[in-house]
């Protein structure tokens, strides 16, 4: 297998762009904090840094899979990030997924799924706005295209502001029907507002189009965004296979794709730090198949040609699905992510309470060469 990926990841270096050198990010020392722990499973958090106040969004339930649950929000001052309040809770009759929050242009904004994606918007983290769905356009195939669809279900996993100030995202747009024989794949959304967004290519293009060139397989899944210091769109993308990096120029590439060693890959998330690094960060297990459900929460330094230097969180069982933001000190990033390793799980994974962390990673930056 590796002696493949050595060989896929050469031809791909012939046939796409020349990637400019930027910084490597590597992590130096990890410090952790449990944030939120209630009894519950609390999981798939999404992090930022709102004007004085760092905001923190998570699923809360009884179980990884409980049909009912809430979308919590809790805030902590930059200055002190030991005291952290709940400031909102949302909930629908579907069970509610995956939130993420960002900044935007001064408003607290908080993404979740249920069914669709739904948004709701703050100007002080304390009053919401009732949810409401977000406007996602579904991208409709070409005339020549042999896809069919059964939902036109739009799911934004991760939403992030672009050098241009525009907010992009790399989502699933429709659930295509079995006797489809067209290209698939996910779609790079792009937004003026963080509300309306726009497809920016067609099925089967993008960065889902590269997944192969690394041995990744099928069509996409959950996915993150970044870009280096010249404007090269650096894609994480989930798939059948271990994780996939793929580097290239937005929308249409040329691509150029890598293999990470994490199966699994749950919610891979992204982070250009402050010094022009690419951090990566997602739930990794060590095979396809395992006794039991052995992952942990890993975090890799991106480079041009692959990813390395990877650090462990204190994590273990169902956890990870976490999410970046920069610290107050210009070399802290702070990773929130969730894991269940504090507790026993007699009944199987998922069906036990687990914590929302905080961890504070001291980054050191390597001029490129």
């Amino acid at each position: 297998m590796k002696t493949i990926f050595a060989v896929l990841a050469l031809v791909s270096l012939l046939h796409a762009q020349d990637i400019a050198p930027f910084p490597k990010a590597h992590v130096q020392s990890v410090w952790v904090q449990s944030i939120w722990a209630d009894g519950k499973h609390n999981g798939f958090p999404g992090i930022a840094r709102v004007g004085d106040f760092y905001y923190v969004t998570f699923r809360s339930g009884e179980g990884h899979g409980s049909e009912k649950s809430d979308i919590v929000v809790i805030r902590a001052a930059a200055k002190d990030l030991s005291k952290w309040e709940k400031v909102a809770s949302f909930t629908r009759d579907h069970d509610c997924r995956d939130p993420l929050v960002f900044d935007n242009k001064g408003k607290v904004q908080l993404v979740f799924h249920s069914k669709e994606d739904f948004y709701s918007q703050s100007a002080d983290g304390l009053t919401w706005s009732e949810p409401k769905e977000l406007e996602t356009e579904f991208v409709e195939p070409g005339s020549d295209s042999r896809l069919t669809f059964t939902s036109q279900r739009k799911w934004l996993f991760r939403i992030r502001q672009g050098p241009d100030g525009a907010f992009y995202s790399l989502g699933r747009c429709g659930i295509h029907g079995k006797d489809s024989k067209g290209s698939f794949g996910l779609i790079l959304f792009r937004s003026e507002d963080g509300v309306k967004f726009k497809g920016m290519h067609t099925y089967g293009e993008g960065p889902t189009s590269a997944l192969n060139q690394a041995g990744g397989t099928g069509w996409g899944h959950e996915a993150d965004v970044a870009w280096t210091p010249d404007g090269t769109l650096v894609s994480a993308i989930r798939n059948g296979n271990p994780g996939i990096v793929v580097l290239g120029k937005a929308p249409q590439g040329p691509w150029k794709a890598f293999a990470t060693d994490a199966w699994n890959f749950g919610g891979p998330a992204l982070h250009r730090t402050k010094g022009g690094g690419i951090l990566l960060a997602a739930r990794a297990l060590p095979e396809k198949k395992t006794t039991g459900f052995p992952s942990v929460c890993k975090v890799w330094t991106v480079t041009a040609e692959g990813v390395e230097k990877p650090w462990v969180m204190p994590s273990g069982g169902d956890g990870a699905y976490q999410s970046f933001a920069d610290g107050v000190g210009g070399d802290e990033v702070l990773l929130a992510y969730y894991s269940s390793h504090e507790y026993p799980q007699p009944n199987g994974v998922g069906k036990n309470p687990a914590n929302i962390y905080l961890a504070h990673l001291r980054v050191r930056h390597v001029a490129p060469e």
